[in-house]
């Protein structure tokens, strides 16, 4: 059940899905961290305070011009420890709302912030962060699935690239222009998403307003989350061209509305991208098209591209043979060139997972998948002590060497898994058909009976040395001459084949009637086979 994305208009989800869409964090998010009982994180205009209280004949006006002060009067080391400690950043760790943010799957974060809570966020869900603090960074790309976290204003780790004082900010553009002209370029070809920042920071609003200058009405439209905001504040944000998404509930519980906005985004991003994309394989496609979080047969593989073309051609006819579907990411067209929100939706969608974890990025991929606690996964290894060995769910099978040749002790493991998988899927396959029928899904029915019918003849038949790639009419042929099919069956199945590929492919819908009749011929078929 879904609470708050209604409240988002469709060009923004529009924009999250097809990867064009940008979070930027300000302070107001780090309210949310979690911290001793007693301890409160500062807002802005309360951090700046509480420098001001320590200069003595000193009128407060802004955080800026306190920490300028404050510097002016007691160097820049202090300013930069009197923030560590306001930020309380020995003791402040990621809260619920860190935790949903870091789980949905941008490849690209902002922030102004200086402490560490979103790193630690993206720690706890199992992501690589890449903070990004200066320019020579930013020619180091990489297509995997770690998150780039562009800390715009520095953290309390380089106190010399931080900007906090007026002097920082007046020097910033001609200090890191490169950092200007990236940030720009985003902001010039994606959606940005304002999370707890205000659009105070002046080096900001320079860039903002310069982009609002020259493109005008061509600027595109950013947004930002609010609960219960008032007029005049939805009124300056508009003014500075942010559509605020404006939240039913108590301001008090913004941080649980938060996380709950988070974790429907990225339910909602996953399951979108995966009804958008497309793969050439048939079989992929099928299990696509079944209903979001229903028992289904796609097995991830996490190869390194190296060992696509062996995986392919040893490792996969095991997990085929024993009813799974295996998919690559590299398979899967998707919109967009976020590689972690593809990589991200399959781990959701797939029953299984299995993971060469011998590159960097399978590595990282692995972490996701076992963030995923109630996956199961299959973890392939040079090095048993890389793999987490206290993680509910994970099987490791050593691989002695690195290398495409097949030992058939390495297979036989592998074909045990995969036989384990399969006759525990078998079990819930065997009722959804009859379940999706129940729920008037009619279409998703026909493919899940299809699904049922074809892993039960691959396993019953085991034909041509367990080859995959016989076709569900040459298994029907094989069936009728072994007596395991009526040769008046040949039809009926036909006939369901070709209503289960229209249902995938043109996407039409079966008529009830149709339905419960198929459904019923393939049940009695499957009953019999087994």
């Amino acid at each position: 059940m879904t609470k708050h994305i209604g409240s988002f208009p469709n060009p923004f989800l529009d924009d999250l899905v097809q990867g064009r869409c940008i979070p930027f964090v300000g302070a107001g998010f780090s309210i949310n961290a979690k911290l001793p009982q007693g301890k409160r994180m500062p807002l802005w205009d309360e951090l700046g305070s509480a420098f001001a209280s320590a200069i003595q004949d000193y009128d407060f006006s802004s955080p800026i011009d306190a920490f300028s002060a404050y510097e002016h009067e007691f160097s820049r080391p202090k300013l930069i420890e009197t923030l560590h400690e306001q930020l309380l950043v020995d003791c402040a760790q990621p809260g619920i709302t860190h935790k949903a943010f870091c789980d949905l799957p941008f490849d690209l974060c902002v922030t102004t912030n200086f402490e560490f809570l979103i790193e630690k966020g993206y720690e706890a869900a199992n992501r690589y962060c890449r903070p990004i603090i200066d320019e020579e960074q930013l020619s180091i790309d990489s297509k995997g699935s770690e998150v780039k976290l562009l800390k715009f204003h520095g953290d309390l780790h380089h106190p010399n690239r931080l900007i906090a004082t007026e002097s920082d900010y007046d020097t910033f553009i001609d200090r890191y222009p490169l950092l200007a002209t990236y940030l720009g370029n985003q902001l010039i070809v994606k959606t940005v998403l304002f999370i707890g920042y205000s659009l105070e920071d002046p080096d900001f609003r320079h860039i903002w307003q310069l982009i609002g200058d020259r493109l005008g009405k061509l600027r595109r439209q950013a947004y930002t989350i609010l609960v219960s905001a008032s007029a005049p504040t939805i009124a300056r944000f508009e003014r500075r061209g942010v559509k605020v998404i404006n939240l039913p509930g108590k301001s008090s519980e913004y941080p649980k509305i938060l996380a709950e906005v988070f974790e429907e985004l990225k339910d909602y991003w996953s399951d979108k991208i995966i009804e958008i994309s497309t793969t050439t394989e048939d079989e992929s496609l099928a299990e696509f098209a079944l209903p979001k979080r229903k028992a289904n047969r796609l097995c991830f593989f996490s190869v390194p591209s190296r060992l696509s073309a062996y995986y392919k051609s040893i490792i996969y006819p095991i997990a085929e043979q024993h009813g799974f579907v295996p998919v690559l990411a590299a398979d899967v067209i998707s919109p967009g060139d976020n590689i972690s929100a593809k990589v991200s939706a399959l781990i959701d969608r797939s029953e299984i997972i299995v993971v060469d974890a011998s590159s960097p990025n399978t590595e990282l991929e692995m972490h996701l998948a076992l963030a995923r606690k109630h996956k199961k996964v299959l973890v392939l290894s040079q090095e048993r002590r890389r793999i987490p060995s206290d993680i509910e769910g994970i099987s490791v099978i050593v691989r002695l060497k690195d290398s495409e040749s097949a030992n058939d002790d390495f297979l036989d493991l592998i074909d045990r898994w995969f036989a384990e998988q399969g006759s525990m899927l078998s079990e819930v396959l065997a009722d959804e058909p009859q379940r999706l029928i129940r729920k008037k899904e009619y279409r998703a029915a026909i493919i899940s009976a299809m699904t049922l019918l074809e892993s039960t003849l691959r396993r019953r038949l085991d034909v041509e040395n367990r080859n995959p790639r016989v076709t569900m009419l040459q298994l029907i042929d094989i069936a009728i001459e072994r007596e395991m099919v009526l040769k008046e069956e040949g039809g009926l199945i036909a006939k369901l084949i070709a209503t289960r590929n229209r249902a995938v492919h043109l996407g039409e819908d079966v008529p009830p009637k149709d339905a419960r009749a198929m459904v019923k011929n393939a049940m009695s078929i499957v009953g019999r086979i087994q």
